[in-house]
């Protein structure tokens, strides 16, 4: 908010600038600080309005990617925890499928059986 007060003050000041150097008759040698006075006000006052601009566009499209976005959905409950033999039928089942190595299911296997 105070960002768009600001751009209108200054734009307030740039137009009461013209006015007045308008009202002052043919332009002489000595006017150029004037000439380059308000060239450099136009310069920074369009720059504000730009990145005012920008600023705005960031908002409004943060704002509606935010709206896009699926819902986050709760995590699947917990499955309850597995007997000991249903964690070895599931090991035996990788065995034979060939999803783990020998090494791998006697590990494993062990580390069930130890775990009882």
């Amino acid at each position: 908010m105070s960002k768009k007060i600001t751009l209108r003050s200054c734009a307030a000041s740039a137009v009461l600038l013209a006015a007045a150097a308008a009202t002052t008759g043919p332009a002489h040698a000595g006017d150029a600080g004037a000439f380059v006075g308000g060239m450099l006000t136009s310069r920074v006052l369009n720059n504000m309005h730009q990145r005012t601009e920008a600023e705005q566009q960031q908002a409004y499209y943060a704002q509606q990617s935010a709206q896009q976005r699926p819902v986050q959905q709760a995590a699947p409950a917990a499955t309850p925890t597995q007997t000991t033999e249903q964690k070895l039928d599931e090991l035996n089942k990788l065995a034979a499928g060939g999803y783990i190595t020998p090494e791998e299911y006697k590990t494993k296997k062990a580390a069930i059986i130890n775990a009882m």
